[in-house]
């Protein structure tokens, strides 16, 4: 980080001073912003021309007498950029202090004026002598200013809070020129393989999270999503073809519904794909609605799937892509919204201690009911309920493979009552700009 120089810093004398008295818990909140800073190149932007202070606005104390669990406190401080070309910073905690007993109590909040979150839901730092993260390569363009909210809350929990009486926490902001955030897809795959990503080996080699809870949330439609992989050779409809990240809702967005109410499997004509693509992304909020993508969804499927020599994760992904379907059914579905595949729930599994990855991806997926280091090791299994695919059985005209609750992939009637989580693409120009991907710290997305 030797070419990031500090440009601004923001002194937030955050002290809480929590007293438990028979009206309950108070506290006080202050806060005093100033702002200072250095010329420094910024190489991300392959500019070399020397740049101009980023300015931070003076803020001013802000004080609560009567803060109890569940309220927050907040202050709005801006950042102008008088320079003639867009720049790149990172907002870092410094020197924090934060007494608390139950820690997770305590989050911060930060947010543009025009509501696009930065950060959310994320735990006020432990007393750290050094910097830790609260915002990395956000951009400000030129010649602009940009207002920011902070929100600092005292969680409201079922737990018994009274520990944290005279408790209290401090912290100073420092801000400093950075590299832009690159695009999620960029942001994914620069962590390589590591316990919770392994590309899957296939012809596309995809990069997968694994595991039975790594850290791939993401907050979507200010609903908590999961990253299922990075994918390659994902065809916009148009024949362009790129590298694109592939998401899907963390609770099921039903639990009891038809694939196709006129039990057909035909996902181009199933009343599932026409709700999904209809009220529910109708639903969907601006900016998260422009961040989907149209996509190239393969139809293909499969009548043989119960031994090893047809049923592997593998054999689904080379089935998902082929053109084996009942009937002339259509081989290819250009939308918005679809569903997981087999395949994706198969490659999903980091395996257990009895029974390794490697082993799981060897073994039929018709079979993983009977290995439960394969299902119980892998992040899409669902032990509540039964979950559609998008995969139809090619024998069939009425059968729909799903993955049921006790983890193996078998078939089903298309007019059958289960659960489906809605999955997309993400178009390739979406960013992470904020998150660590855990579930209490999600990804935070960005255009």
């Amino acid at each position: 980080m030797d070419k990031k120089k500090v440009f601004v810093v923001l002194v937030s004398a955050f002290v809480i001073m929590i007293c438990l008295t028979y009206q309950g818990t108070y506290s006080y909140f202050t806060a005093t912003v100033e702002g200072t800073g250095n010329r420094e190149n910024n190489e991300s932007t392959g500019q070399t021309d020397t740049l101009e202070n980023l300015i931070l606005s003076e803020g001013s104390n802000v004080v609560s007498n009567a803060m109890i669990p569940g309220d927050s406190v907040t202050y709005r401080f801006t950042v102008q950029n008088p320079n003639n070309i867009d720049v790149c910073f990172n907002l870092l905690w410094s020197n924090t202090s934060n007494t608390f007993i139950n820690q997770k109590d305590l989050v911060v909040k930060l947010e543009k004026s025009d509501g696009t979150v930065l950060v959310n839901n994320k735990q006020f730092p432990a007393t750290n002598s050094g910097t830790t993260e609260l915002l990395l390569g956000t951009s400000i363009k030129a010649s602009t200013t940009e207002t920011y909210t902070l929100t600092v809350t005292y969680l409201n929990t079922d737990e018994d809070q009274t520990a944290d009486m005279d408790k209290s926490f401090s912290g100073t902001i420092i801000g400093e020129l950075g590299e832009c955030v690159r695009t999620a897809t960029e942001t994914i795959l620069a962590k390589g393989e590591t316990d919770e990503l392994k590309y899957d080996d296939t012809a596309d080699n995809n990069l997968r999270y694994i595991g039975a809870n790594p850290n791939n949330y993401v907050s979507f439609n200010n609903e908590l999503w999961r990253i299922i992989g990075v994918f390659n050779n994902i065809d916009d409809g148009t024949g362009k073809k790129e590298t694109r990240i592939k998401i899907i809702r963390n609770d099921p967005y039903n639990t009891g519904i038809a694939w196709d109410s006129n039990n057909t499997n035909d996902w181009t004509q199933a009343s599932l794909q026409k709700e999904l693509n209809g009220t529910y992304l109708n639903s969907i909020t601006s900016p998260y609605k422009e961040m989907i993508g149209n996509a190239k969804w393969n139809l293909g499927g499969t009548a043989s799937y119960t031994t090893s020599s047809d049923g592997l994760a593998s054999h689904w992904y080379t089935y998902e892509r082929g053109t084996t379907v009942y009937n002339g059914r259509p081989t290819e579905w250009i939308g918005k919204i679809g569903l997981m595949y087999p395949s994706d729930y198969g490659y999903a599994t980091s395996g257990g201690t009895t029974t390794n990855r490697g082993i799981c991806l060897n073994t039929e997926l018709r079979n993983w009911y009977s290995s439960s280091d394969c299902k119980n090791n892998d992040w899409l299994y669902d032990s509540s309920n039964y979950q559609w695919t998008i995969t139809s059985r090619s024998s069939s005209s009425l059968n729909v493979f799903i993955v049921y609750s006790n983890g193996f992939v078998y078939d089903s009637n298309a007019y059958g009552s289960h659960a489906v989580s809605p999955a997309l693409y993400l178009s390739s120009n979406v960013k992470i700009t904020g998150g660590d991907g855990s579930e209490g710290n999600p990804f935070i997305l960005s255009l």
